[in-house]
């Protein structure tokens, strides 16, 4: 495996296997491997209706959920590059990160009240209206190990943010060194993902880990205690990626709940 396309080749061959699970509050959706694939495909010609090309910089700015896993994908399969951005981020900052990448598109969420003007723009919770009649592109790219796969814009806690080049070799080295190193994941195992997938510790260890395996992976509307501890009562959690504040913030919730 050395492009991020060889890891997306067997997505499909998955079938009916659970990839994605999205937990409203009120409902509960699946997709499997075999939707994923093809809504991936779909995801990828409508970048190229909307003038996206390969090396061209796309730009996410959304919450966590099966479709931001779908844009993602649709931009590599495009050929193009992937700029994730934190979407607790304010406008100002996305729309920095926008124009240092010269992106040529955005897809952001409609949960956002200050939300980008850039053109064009894709709501990421419309994508599974605005794929509905969308044919699923049949060129895909094919990158080279050395080329940018996405670009990763960190600044620590204050300062300007700045870009970090990723390329396929970089995410595939990383990726397979995981799978080497803990070799117990397996397509059983369900991961709970809550850490931001604009992150690489979220999305390394909780998205393209599990992706890799065949696992599937939940996505929560909400990260609100009650919401967390609900889906580990009905999801047959396996893992979470976590850092100690949020551990801190359930185990502060959990006490309380002792406590009445």
């Amino acid at each position: 495996m050395q492009t991020l396309l060889d890891l997306f080749e067997t997505f499909g061959k998955r079938g009916a296997q659970t990839a994605f699970v999205n937990r409203t509050g009120v409902r509960r959706l699946e997709v499997s491997y075999g939707e994923f694939s093809d809504l991936s495909l779909k995801m990828a010609r409508l970048l190229a209706d909307n003038g996206v090309g390969p090396g061209d910089r796309v730009l996410i700015w959304g919450p966590n959920s099966s479709w931001w896993g779908i844009a993602y994908w649709g931009i590599i399969v495009r050929g193009a590059i992937a700029v994730p951005v934190d979407f607790m981020s304010e406008r100002e900052r996305a729309e920095t990160i926008h124009r240092l990448t010269e992106a040529k598109a955005v897809i952001q969420s409609r949960f956002k009240p200050e939300r980008m003007t850039a053109s064009p723009t894709l709501l990421l919770e419309d994508l599974q209206y605005l794929l509905e009649g969308v044919e699923p592109i049949i060129a895909t790219a094919r990158p080279a190990p050395g080329d940018i796969a996405q670009l990763i814009y960190t600044s620590g806690t204050t300062g300007n943010p700045k870009g970090v080049i990723l390329s396929h070799a970089n995410l595939i080295a990383n990726m397979t060194q995981i799978n080497r190193q803990i070799p117990i994941i397996t397509a059983a195992f369900t991961f709970l993902s809550l850490l931001p997938l604009s992150h690489m510790f979220e999305q390394m260890g909780g998205f393209f880990t599990p992706l890799y395996r065949g696992a599937a992976i939940v996505y929560l509307r909400t990260l609100k205690p009650s919401a967390i501890m609900d889906a580990l009562g009905s999801e047959d959690v396996y893992v979470i990626i976590s850092v100690p504040r949020l551990m801190q913030l359930l185990k502060t919730s959990i006490e309380r709940e002792l406590e009445e």
